[in-house]
């Protein structure tokens, strides 16, 4: 790729490096009934495997954005994929729930260098905001699709082998694309920093205390929660209290695929009739008709295939036109620090989803997931309602 023109195989490159992130996690979400076994734990304990990962790798953002905008994407890239094949052989090694956990947590750090990074190359590669919503949208019919083979993978590994095998795919991917990235992917920061890394702090505090970025950014990490609140608690309700198999369970994560490629076709189609602003209020809307229907189905404990995977549905359509519209909007408002904003965006985004998975993993001690997870969801869209009307003022004030 030169001079950051977008190309086929440079965008399925992206693509496949994008779904790395959450293949490292949907990949084992079906083995996670007989790994509670092998460690002799109950399974809510398993589902903190999630959660460190999570932690990880919001953590791990602060470290990664700075400094691709000082030395560039393709050397943070080729380093971050460096640590995450070096972890994830750590989790298929692992012999104690301790040492899966401390891998889990480095994977996190590791996988959120390659995320936080390819963020900032959209932004160097697109002109504006609604070309990075498009471009992210475009992306985002291939990414659900990659992800959602993954528990599809897991389930037939666990029925024939044991979920170390998923941890060892996973080290095979890393692998294949530290080769690609070494050979073939190009730098696409021609705007680096020249300030020194000791200016981090200011750049930090340039992005933070922006509010506009700040509810840009709240809006994703309320997606975000959801999903890895739902994929937490989605193999305890579709395989203990539903009955699926390990691979039945895989093959329901293509319906979050298919609602993802939907959000992502209508994004892409609308987005330069309504804005950025407009999908993210439907958006936030969704995700309260989801938290309704599973608020109900919780509260009235009616566990069945059908009140599981419809509010899931709307749910992740609501995330699908999140996801891509805040991350245009909240990078479309730096350009020479656009690494930062990348890495502040995932940081910020990843501890919603740290704080969903913590949250739905402890709760589920004392009361029904589902209603859990209804509740949470119906709090962020209210706030995510109220952030989506101060933001279309603002731009319709600044556009007057």
């Amino acid at each position: 790729m030169q001079n950051n023109k977008v190309t086929l195989s440079f965008s399925i490159a992206i693509v496949l490096l994008w779904a790395l992130p959450s293949m490292s996690t949907d990949i084992y979400l079906p083995s996670m009934p007989t790994m509670a076994e092998y460690f002799h734990v109950k399974l809510s304990t398993i589902q903190y495997t999630i959660f460190f990962y999570t932690v990880g790798f919001s953590v791990g953002a602060l470290f990664f954005g700075p400094i691709s905008d000082r030395i560039g994407r393709r050397p943070v890239i080729i380093g971050s994929m460096i640590l995450a094949a070096i972890t994830s052989l750590a989790a298929m090694l692992s012999t104690s729930l301790n040492i899966l956990f401390i891998a889990r947590l480095l994977q996190g750090v590791a996988l959120v260098g390659v995320a936080s990074t390819i963020r900032a190359v959209t932004k160097d590669v697109c002109p504006d905001k609604e070309s990075m919503a498009r471009f992210g949208a475009v992306l985002g019919i291939a990414i659900p699709i990659a992800a959602a083979i993954a528990p599809v993978i897991g389930g037939y590994i666990e029925k024939y082998f044991n979920w170390r095998i998923s941890f060892a795919f996973i080290l095979a991917y890393i692998v294949i694309f530290l080769v690609y990235t070494f050979k073939s992917l190009h730098e696409t920061n021609h705007n680096r920093l020249e300030r020194p890394l000791k200016y981090m702090l200011m750049d930090y505090k340039e992005v933070i205390f922006n509010g506009t970025f700040f509810r840009y950014n709240s809006l994703t990490a309320f997606a975000l929660c959801a999903m890895y609140s739902y994929l937490t608690i989605s193999p305890y309700l579709l395989q203990v209290k539903v009955g699926l198999s390990p691979e039945e369970f895989g093959y329901t994560n293509l319906l979050i695929s298919v609602m993802l490629i939907t959000a992502s076709l209508i994004n892409s189609k609308v987005i330069f009739r309504y804005g950025v602003d407009h999908m993210l209020r439907l958006g936030a809307i969704l995700l309260g008709c989801s938290g309704v229907l599973f608020l109900i189905s919780g509260l009235l404990g009616i566990h069945t295939l059908v009140t599981i995977l419809v509010p899931m549905l709307i749910m992740v359509l609501g995330c699908g036109f999140i996801y891509p519209n805040a991350s245009a909007g909240g990078l479309s408002l730096f350009s020479k620090s656009a690494g930062t904003a990348g890495a502040v965006y995932a940081c910020i985004q990843m501890l919603g989803g740290s704080a969903g998975s913590g949250f739905i993993s402890f709760m589920s001690h004392y009361i029904d997931p589902m209603t859990s997870l209804g509740g949470l969801i119906i709090l962020q869209s209210l706030v995510g309602v109220i952030f989506t009307k101060q933001l279309i003022s603002r731009n319709q004030s600044f556009i007057d």
